[in-house]
């Protein structure tokens, strides 16, 4: 049961710890610097009433400007609060980032993070199942042992 606790510890950490380390939201309109690390990083918003209308743009290192990739696996993020995916983008080196993201939304906001593809939501729910069956066996047979009755055993004298 402990160890199936564990995998679903495991699985929760997969699929919510993204947004845990998303930068801190700015509104749209206004610019975000950031320090991105190496690789694939994500541009989230909220609200995306109006997805199409949304356009962000940027500068990263060595004064490229920032391409979205519209990615149909990039999943939004729901904890701590609700992001849509708008797309993402890859960084060759460490370096910071301006992006700016405006929309006809007034009360719209922005942020970078992590990707969260399909894949990583598969991943999450793969490791859940194993850790679900893992602490009902282990409920199960602890349920089980309570109800036995104890039985003193007795070893007969030597000899």
């Amino acid at each position: 049961m402990v160890i199936g606790a564990l995998v679903l510890v495991g699985a929760a950490a997969l699929a919510f710890s993204p947004g845990f380390r998303l930068a801190p939201p700015v509104a749209f309109g206004d610019e975000l610097t950031v320090d991105l690390t190496e690789g694939d990083h994500a541009i989230y918003v909220t609200p995306s009433d109006r997805w199409s209308d949304i356009e962000c743009t940027g500068t990263l290192p060595g004064g490229g400007e920032l391409m979205l990739r519209p990615d149909m696996l990039q999943q939004a993020i729901a904890v701590p609060e609700a992001w849509d995916a708008q797309g993402s983008f890859s960084l060759g080196v460490a370096s910071p980032g301006t992006i700016t993201c405006d929309g006809p939304l007034a009360d719209g906001r922005f942020t970078v993070g992590p990707v969260v593809s399909f894949f990583t939501v598969v991943g999450a729910v793969l490791l859940a199942v194993p850790g679900i069956l893992l602490v009902i066996a282990g409920a199960v047979v602890a349920v089980v042992q309570a109800r036995r009755p104890w039985v003193a055993r007795t070893e007969p004298p030597p000899g």
